[in-house]
């Protein structure tokens, strides 16, 4: 008989080794509600609840409902519970997501009390959320027509709606869509889930409710929890607290599967571009498979290796063969195992349409031939390693590995699939490796895409007429609807602006703002947490020794003095950096290099670091480092092919050159439209600050100037490009004995110590010196035109040149500015999907938005904070959730290589253990008082009139007095 836990049916019951923990799955009797539960020793606890949500339109509804229902509940009635959540909690996730096919509702905490409170808002969020009778957070989230007074013209706003406008604004955006809708013609894949901004305002409020209504209920509903938790608790609450109050329903939630095509279909469209911009070679093409029906978990899994094996590098057969026709700038890949029928595109960026039948073809060919001779047997074990590798590490930075477990089980199990599947690699490695000798690869080219005639061919062309047609239908569509309401008809639409306009602005009653559970500061650790350092003389240079447990993994880096490059060529230095590892060396070609690497180590990487000195302004430090990782065993090949690299390297192989200049090129114009808000700040930094300027040169705006007229003049300036990163490469890895740093136990230590010594025992004793490079700054405020729909408005200026120190209670400061005043001035009535105030130990402090419809208003909502700081009221219960939530930033777990680099950080910019526990200390002893007292600082900032903005070339030429400069970024 199967065991009934708490109303909960145990369906299943196992052991899995690779994430060493015991995964149970049940049932909910009364519901049908699913639960998934995996018991380890892990106390970085998750929960999630997803819903199956096939989307019947482009309105975005699930989007749009994933944002309402975190907008108060039945228990929780105040305006934002996610936001009060995220100002008190020791949360190390929270977030909610909107996928093609599914609607997620994350969280994580290590603390036991802090989870089940989580848990506790974000399930009667989306069981029970204030959207029933009350269309305001709909139109907040989602659209409304705004019109504030009756003169005003009419336009549509909505975090939601101005989300996808940004997203909209990007050619990578626009072709995803049109790839789901030519490979899903018949399915719901075929609708943008998110929301098409031109679709967006037909979703009605009576929709919307019905959308809740029909998939949010626990018949549909996935529950995932993670960690060392206490089982049987848990399903208890969730039984007593939330199911048991439902009845089991039917939900037809089922992802209708689209036929197979007998033949390649096509489809084009167009995207805007800047009037600036050339329209010359700026198409996109898209070669686009469906892989039949859900995969096993063997061919999802030996997919993604194949798809790695064919397009990962410029080395790799398909990716090589395409850049070798010189008809694009560069070549990617997307492949999702995320769908009930998952897909594969093959894209050239910034090509001509015209070059489509040469794109297929040389496709076709190419897998034909693979089919037929074979893949290169040391591309396949590169191709296999490198991914196990991935898989033994489990580094997945500062996400909880719980969290990434749940999201990659979802593939799965939202399908009907047995979701532990999708953990069990290890026997599928040993499969794999066990058979791809004898043509494992070739026959998975040959049934998943030489013989699959469910394909389309997407094309994408610029236009730079099309943003300004747009608005201007737009515009009109509206002046029409305005024109033909009556008086009272006007009158009414001006009220409810007003009425929503007044619902942003009312404050949450004292005793609904106290049922949002929150911990005590008796709840929170008053010791800084620390990470480990110990600083050691080697072979006459510094080791840096992070000791911790790794897995039997090394990780290495060593930092390197760049002091004696010429300053006019640090531009050539960063190229060089990203050259390194894609290029033949002396002693093998770059074919030979890649599989090397890939099948020895857990890979290499380059670049360069800046770290300004939390104790003296002005002062800073910066590194050109060489990053790798390898098991124990291979630490002697890994030393042998990083020094290999950096040391012989030749620069002169012009074709592999120019693709990887031109990748580099379409990646960085790629960033300005998805992260405006990061190159904002950052160009904005470079007005006044040495460091900030310093990293203009090695990868902001005036980095891409420099490489985008390389690409442009490739042939008259190769020759001296190639000069200069020989030389450079000599200065540089050849002289002076670098910084070691090493993660790992003792005994990895004393391996990667004893294998670095041949090389570093040929340089001499590296020394200390002043960084040699000065720089002309000046207060530039630019607005940079883009082809984006929106804006990115940046601010600041650093506090320590005002002579202002930085304290922990401004962090405090930090989080009640951003999740309060910006949020609702910015975020809620502004429509922008994102406002964030930063600051940081280095002094610099400013104030950001993404994906802004507006500029001007942003600016004077940044302008207003010092009023808000100077009239800032808090109750101690209110003060003590922005104490608990700032900690929490601070309190994030890391693994043991994460904790090197933060060390590693800390070192350089002369941090303490003793900085960072005053600092905890500032942040604990955090008064109203000392809050109202910054009020002076931040507004010693804005007087400054620093400013910087990415956006649309409409609104920024509007407020064209704010600028000094006003120019395209290209």
């Amino acid at each position: 008989m199967e065991e009934n836990i708490h109303g909960f049916i145990l369906k299943k019951e196992e052991f899995v080794d690779e994430i060493d923990g015991y995964a149970r799955t049940f049932v909910h009797q009364k519901t049908g509600a699913q639960c998934l539960y995996i018991s380890a020793e892990d106390d970085n606890k998750v929960f999630s609840i997803s819903f199956r949500t096939p989307s019947t339109d482009s309105t975005g509804v699930p989007h749009i409902l994933e944002h309402s229902v975190l907008c108060g509940s039945k228990k929780y009635p105040v305006k934002e519970p996610f936001v009060e959540l995220a100002k008190g909690s020791l949360n190390t996730f929270l977030n909610a997501m909107t996928y093609p096919d599914k609607t997620m509702y994350p969280i994580a905490s290590t603390n036991a009390k802090d989870f089940m409170n989580l848990m506790d808002v974000y399930l009667d969020a989306v069981f029970y959320p204030n959207i029933y009778g009350n269309p305001y957070t709909f139109q907040q989230e989602g659209w409304h027509y705004h019109i504030e007074k009756a003169d005003d013209p009419i336009i549509y706003n909505g975090v939601v709606y101005n989300e996808m406008k940004g997203a909209f604004s990007n050619p990578d955006e626009v072709l995803q869509n049109k790839i789901f809708e030519s490979l899903y013609p018949e399915s719901s894949y075929r609708f943008e889930s998110g929301g098409d901004p031109d679709v967006i305002p037909e979703l009605t409020y009576e929709a919307f409710l019905a959308f809740h209504k029909k998939y949010y209920h626990p018949s549909n509903s996935y529950i995932y929890l993670y960690g060392d938790g206490d089982v049987r608790a848990h399903l208890k609450y969730l039984n007593d607290e939330y199911l048991n109050d439902f009845e089991k329903q039917i939900v037809e939630s089922e992802i209708s599967e689209q036929e197979p095509f007998n033949k390649r279909e096509q489809m084009s469209a167009t995207y805007g571009v800047s009037k600036e911009e050339s329209l010359e070679n700026k198409a996109y093409l898209a070669l686009n498979f469906v892989l039949g029906k859900k995969l096993p978990y063997e061919d999802a899994l030996a997919f993604d290796i194949l798809s790695h094996i064919l397009l990962n590098n410029n080395s790799s057969p398909l990716k090589e063969a395409l850049l070798d026709l010189k008809i694009a700038e560069d070549v990617s890949y997307h492949y999702s195992s995320s769908l009930k029928q998952p897909y594969f595109s093959i894209v050239l960026k910034n090509t001509d349409a015209k070059h489509a039948d040469l794109f297929t073809e040389t496709v076709e060919g190419v897998l034909n031939k693979l089919v037929k001779e074979g893949l290169d047997p040391l591309s396949v074990e590169a191709g296999i390693n490198i991914h196990e590798f991935s898989h033994i590490e489990g580094e997945y930075g500062s996400y909880p590995k719980g969290l990434i477990y749940g999201i990659d089980m979802m593939d799965n199990w939202l399908y009907g699939d047995e979701p532990t599947d999708c953990l069990k690699y290890k026997g599928v490695f040993k499969k794999i490796k066990k058979q791809w000798k004898d043509g494992y690869f070739e026959k998975l080219i040959k049934r998943l895409l030489f013989d699959n005639t469910h394909q389309s061919l997407v094309t994408i062309v610029p236009d730079n007429t099309l943003q300004e047609k747009n608005d201007r239908a737009l515009e009109a569509k509206l002046a029409e609807f305005k024109a033909k309401l009556t008086p009272t008809e006007l009158d009414a639409l001006v009220a409810e602006t007003q009425m929503l306009i007044q619902k942003q602005n009312e404050e949450d009653a004292p005793e609904d703002l106290e049922k949002i559970p929150k911990l005590s500061l008796d709840d929170i650790s008053k010791k800084a947490k620390t990470y480990p350092l110990e600083v050691k003389e080697v072979m006459d240079t510094t080791l840096l020794f992070h000791p911790g447990f790794t897995g039997d993994i090394s990780y290495l880096k060593l930092y390197f003095d760049y002091g004696d490059v010429p300053q006019e060529d640090l531009k050539y230095l960063s190229l060089m950096c990203k050259m390194l590892g894609g290029l033949s060396t002396k002693t093998m070609d770059f074919r030979r290099l890649s599989q090397e690497i890939e099948i020895h180590t857990g890979g290499l990487s380059f670049g360069i670091e800046s770290y300004d000195n939390v104790h003296h302004y002005g002062e800073f430090a910066s590194n050109c480092y060489v990053k790798g990782k390898a098991v124990t065993e291979n630490i002697p090949i890994l030393i042998k092919l990083l020094t290999d690299v950096i040391t012989q390297t030749q620069y002169f192989e012009k074709n592999l050159i120019h693709d990887l200049i031109r990748e580099i090129k379409t990646n960085k114009e790629s960033q300005f439209l998805t992260a405006g808000h990061v190159v904002g700040v950052q160009r904005l930094q470079s007005y006044y600050s040495q460091s900030a300027r310093l990293f203009e040169e090695f990868g902001g705006i005036e980095f891409y100037r420099f490489i985008a007229d390389l690409e442009a003049n490739f042939d008259e300036k190769f020759e001296i490009m190639a000069e200069k990163m020989t030389a450079i490469a000599k200065i540089v890895f050849t002289t002076k004995k670098p910084i070691i740093s090493i993660t790992g136990t003792e005994a990895i230590k004393d391996q990667t110590l004893a294998a670095l010594t041949p090389y570093i025992s040929g340089l001499t004793a590296k020394k200390d010196a002043p960084n040699a490079f000065v720089f002309d700054t000046k207060i530039a405020n630019e607005g940079f035109l883009t082809a984006a729909k929106i804006q990115y408005v940046s601010q600041g200026y650093n506090i320590r040149a005002l002579g202002y120190d930085y304290k922990g209670s401004q962090l405090v400061l930090k989080g009640i500015l951003s999740m309060d005043y910006l949020w609702n001035k910015v975020r809620v009535q502004g429509g922008a999907y994102g406002a964030f105030m930063n600051i940081g130990r280095g002094g610099d402090l400013y104030f950001g938005s993404y994906r802004d419809p507006k500029l001007k208003k942003t600016f004077e909502a940044y302008q207003g904070v010092v009023e808000y700081i100077n009239h800032l009221e808090l109750s101690t219960r209110e003060l003590e959730k922005y104490i608990i939530g700032t900690i929490s930033s601070k309190d994030v777990p890391l693994s043991a290589s994460l904790k090197g680099e933060v060390a590693d950080n800390f070192y350089f910019s002369h941090v303490t253990t003793e900085d960072l526990q005053k600092e905890r200390d500032e942040i604990l002893a955090t008064t109203l008082e000392q809050l109202k007292s910054e009020a002076k600082m931040v507004a010693a900032v804005l007087s400054k009139n620093i400013i910087c903005v990415l956006g649309s070339e409409e609104a920024i030429k509007a407020e064209e007095k704010l600028f000094n400069e006003i120019r395209y970024i290209k």
